[in-house]
């Protein structure tokens, strides 16, 4: 969709895009407009909103039959006195048996429209100019005039825009409006705070609302990362990326008009020329935005203009020392100049003693106004006042080196930045900084090899592969690469792409393959690699034998054990773990105790940070959860230490799932939601979090938003992310009653385990298939993959698998052995729940539920104990749609509905509440009675009743619900 740039009406609004993040102003907004007389003042800066939030309440207003007549100020040289107030008038209508008076005759010729309802001029009234001196003012009886008309009008909306351009004649007009208001005005004026003359009293002095006068005062705020995400989903749908959206906050800062104006060009880009990477960058400033930065620059003096060019040719917030030494000026000086910037709205204070731009584009607006002779000498003044600081920051400096253009003395600097952001371990600006470097063609062949290197090792530790990847692979084909160098950088790749997951990559394996033989003279790293052949060799081999795999470790670890290298022989060790955790084999707890953790060497903290890391993720697969938090807990400790924030970021992943698992349920789609702003898209924590959040959807009904999660996700699950996204909409298709869409989706990934013959995770794999198999009548091809995966978890830590497989037991057992699937029902119940599986042991509580009330209707207490306990952890987790199906079965009990814990949003009953949080994920009348599990009727008048009291259209609801949601 691409989003237009007006509404058809004239307004130049576009309404294209979400009206995101400002359903707590148009609450306010709405319920002070809905009484009279009332004042209502909204301010905020420029591209903030305040015409858009005038629009949607206009809307809403007009349905509720009060109307709206608009105008608006203009920075214009002469402009026509009441002009905004007269251009409202010109679209209102007098209603039947209005009186006025003949003074209102004056507005005549102003308002031709009305000029047939309005009474004759007097002889004094309808001669211009001829007025008794000391008498009143042709003006001020045009005031009186209008004032006349707009009570005659009756109920009625006045708005007024932009404020801050009112002449003296409107801003009196509007004076008189806001103090002496007819009886039956809603007032509103918008304004920026900024730009007001004078003392900087909208109404010209201070206002205080009269007695019996309402009102309200919106301040908008900028829009926060989440909604500046909404908005872009709305106007480019799947290409608003992460970093799409990263991007975009950050060069906006959160100002609507900002982002919307890159978004325009994107959606532009992208109806042109399909898919493909967007770099923001390439837009430049929008017009508009470049024109109003510009405009405030020019009443600027000399040095407040300098100190303004010295912000912009630094990379970030600066002290006030700086800013000086980079302008110039002396202490005094600088002092005043800033305070001028400051003032005028060109720089802000972005923190204590730190001062800038409010958002990237005004940054770059200034910074692409500064002629090139002027941007080089300012850059050279950034790098003299840097390099003299006690504390030089070798990052900016070189960046500001670059910028001046001598790539020699810039490959010296960043080399040197390079091993400072090395020393204090910042990856991310390390990795960032190589990426540059081997992009320079006049890098050496010696130093090429050595940054790859370099780099090559940041990718192996940290979990969200970095874009260096596709540079490593073309320093690989370079001929004049040491061989050993490619052999341990080609190593360090394998490690970045992963090898735990279930499904290896046969390409890894062969570069496995080549790393063993290019390291034969570096016996050490080569043992490395070994390790990793060896476990990828195991999994991809899919005999579930780890003879062969084992006997490899010990050849390798005999070759690390040899050399002084104690990472060599950590890694030896992380990898025989990661191989003992994939097969569930419970000796890996005794080696996990064996690992380094205290170790004074960073890279071998790396190493266990990740091994826990992985062994988490292992653990957790398999249904040993405690194991899991406790070993994510360790590996968190670590990643803190070391300050490796990457890793930390897949640990959190980690938790999500444990916390998705377990009962710790409130604030998770706000953790999702970080996770995923602090990811890498196609990372392994990215799509992880991803699929947390589909989870979580589909447990509260928002099926739609979780299918498109989940169907990318799942169409690449052999190369990228596991089974996890194919079972999670497995599950959806069958909640939709739609066995055989789940049970074909899942044949790949049950052949995939079949060929490893690893049954010990995934755990939520067994129940879901079985389910779908049995609803296509496959019985015999269920109870086969029961009995596999019952032989094939035999002498393994996998208490989830075993948990799934009493349960999917009791599914084949139900029709011919009721006692018996009962009491499997009840073994699997307490399993889960021993595991601390909230969610999982509530389902298997449905189910027993629902086979004693179809096996022994005439023994209801006995089901409506089991769904009341089920119903209860569904309510209390907030499982909108496992609770619905409970509640129906209760019913069917005749048992009444168990009464819900409060939860109301805006006068909503809670099933109203569920009504609206389908809604807002754009669900179907239809959708939403399946997924509450009601009648087609029943569900119409649900919707209609949450749309009256929220006061919004299907199209608005998710903003209605705001942060609730």
């Amino acid at each position: 969709m691409r989003p237009e740039q007006a509404d058809g009406s004239g307004s130049g609004r576009r309404t294209g895009f979400a009206f995101v993040g400002r359903a707590a102003a148009l609450g306010t907004f709405l319920e002070a407009c809905r009484a009279a007389p009332t004042v209502v003042f909204v301010l905020g800066e420029a591209g903030i909103g305040k015409s858009r939030l005038i629009h949607e309440a206009a809307r809403v207003l007009r349905e509720e039959g009060t109307p709206v007549i608009q105008g608006g100020c203009h920075p214009l040289r002469e402009p026509l006195p009441f002009g905004p107030v007269i251009d409202a008038l010109s679209a209102a209508a007098l209603p039947g048996g209005a009186r006025l008076t003949a003074r209102s005759a004056l507005l005549a010729p102003y308002l031709p429209h009305l000029a047939d309802r309005l009474p004759a001029p007097t002889s004094d009234d309808g001669r211009a100019g001829e007025y008794s001196p000391g008498g009143p003012t042709r003006n001020q009886v045009l005031m009186r005039a209008i004032h006349e008309v707009v009570a005659a009008l009756g109920p009625v909306v006045l708005v007024v825009e932009d404020v801050h351009w009112a002449d003296d004649a409107t801003r009196d007009l509007l004076s008189l409006l806001a103090r002496n208001p007819p009886d039956n005005l809603r007032l509103v004026l918008t304004y920026r705070p900024v730009d007001l003359p004078g003392a900087g009293a909208v109404l010209g002095s201070s206002y205080r609302r009269p007695v019996g006068v309402g009102g309200a005062e919106i301040a908008l705020a900028p829009l926060s990362p989440e909604q500046i995400r909404v908005l872009a989903e709305s106007a480019v749908g799947p290409a608003a990326t992460p970093s799409l959206c990263r991007d975009l906050y950050e060069r906006s800062g959160g100002l609507p008009l900002a982002a919307e104006e890159d978004l325009l060009v994107v959606a532009d880009r992208l109806v042109r020329h399909g898919g493909g990477p967007i770099d923001l960058e390439d837009n430049g400033v929008p017009r508009a935005l470049q024109e109003a930065v510009t405009s405030r620059l020019v009443p600027l003096g000399g040095d407040a203009k300098a100190v303004v060019e010295a912000a912009a040719v630094l990379t970030g917030p600066s002290s006030e020392d700086l800013l000086a030494a980079v302008a110039g000026l002396d202490g005094r000086r600088a002092e005043e100049a800033l305070t001028e910037a400051l003032r005028a709205d060109v720089l802000t204070e972005r923190g204590p003693g730190r001062y800038g731009f409010r958002h990237g584009l005004a940054h770059r607006a200034v910074y692409n106004g500064i002629l090139g002779p002027r941007r080089r000498r300012l850059h050279a003044a950034a790098v003299d006042s840097l390099t003299a600081r006690a504390e030089p920051a070798p990052v900016q400096i070189a960046h500001h080196i670059r910028r001046l253009g001598d790539t020699t003395a810039w490959i010296t600097a960043a080399k040197e930045a390079v091993a400072h952001a090395e020393a204090v371990g910042d990856d991310g600006v390390t990795a960032g900084l190589l990426e540059q470097l081997l992009d320079e063609p006049a890098l050496g062949p010696v130093d090429r090899g050595s940054c790859a290197l370099t780099l090559s090792r940041i990718a192996r530790y940290r979990s969200d592969p970095p874009a260096a990847a596709a540079v490593l692979r073309r320093i690989l084909a370079d001929p004049a690469l040491d061989t050993a160098t490619r052999g341990e950088i080609r190593l360090n790749l394998s490690f970045a792409r992963g090898l735990s997951s279930m499904t290896v990559n046969e390409e890894s394996l062969d570069e496995l393959e080549r790393a063993v033989a290019e390291l034969v003279g570096n016996p050490e790293q080569a043992a490395a690699a070994m390790t990793a052949l060896s476990l990828g060799s195991l999994i991809s081999a899919g005999s579930g034998d780890a003879t062969e795999s084992l006997a490899l470790m010990d050849r390798a670890a005999r070759l690390a054990d040899a050399g002084p290298d104690p990472s060599a022989r950590t890694l030896v060790l992380i990898n025989r773990i990661t191989l003992l955790e994939s097969l569930g084999d419970p000796s890996c707890r005794d080696l996990l105790a064996r690992l380094p953790r205290t170790s004074a060497d960073r890279g071998v903290l790396q190493l266990c940070a990740r091994c826990l890391h992985d062994a988490a993720y292992l653990e957790l697969s398999r249904g040993c959860d405690g194991v899991a938090r406790s070993l994510v807990d360790e590996a968190e400790d670590i990643c803190r230490r070391i300050s490796s924030f990457y890793l930390l970021s897949s640990c959190r992943m980690i938790r999500l799932h444990l916390d998705l698992l377990g009962d710790h349920w409130d604030g998770l789609e706000e953790r999702i939601g970080t996770v995923l702003r602090d990811t890498a898209e196609n990372s392994t924590a990215h799509v992880g979090a991803h699929v947390a959040r589909a989870i979580l959807n589909t447990a509260r009904g928002r099926w739609t938003s979780a299918r498109e999660t989940l169907t990318p996700l799942a169409d690449a699950f052999t190369e990228q992310v596991g089974p996890q996204a194919v079972i999670a909409l497995a599950r959806i298709e069958l909640l939709e009653n739609r066995a055989a869409a789940a049970w074909q989706r899942l044949v790949p990934v049950i052949a995939a385990i079949r060929r490893s013959q690893i049954w010990v995770r995934p755990a939520a794999l067994l129940p879901v298939a079985v389910r779908a198999a049995l609803g296509c009548g496959l019985h015999s091809e269920a109870a086969e993959l029961v009995a596999e995966a019952d032989r094939g978890i035999e002498g393994r830590s996998a208490p989830g698998v075993v948990a799934a497989v009493d349960w999917s037991r009791a599914m084949l057992a139900a029709d011919t052995d009721t006692l018996g699937a009962l009491d499997l029902l009840h073994r699997a119940r307490i399993r889960y729940e021993d595991i601390g599986r909230v969610h999982a042991a509530a389902l298997v509580a449905e189910d027993a539920g629902r086979l004693r009330l179809t096996t022994a209707p005439e023994h209801p207490a006995d089901a409506a104990r089991d769904l009341q306990d089920a119903h209860a952890v569904f309510t209390r987790l907030g499982a909108t749609v496992d609770a619905a199906r409970c509640e129906q079965a209760l019913r069917a009990c005749g048992r009444p509905r168990p009464a819900p814990l409060p939860h109301a949003t805006a006068g909503l009953s809670p099933r109203e509440r569920q009504v609206a949080e389908l809604l807002a994920d754009g669900a179907s009348n239809r959708h939403i009675a399946q997924a509450l599990s009601l009648s087609p009727r029943t569900a119409e008048h649900h919707v209609a009743a949450t749309l009256r009291k929220l006061g919004v259209t299907r199209a608005h609801v998710r903003d209605a619900l705001g942060p609730a949601l």
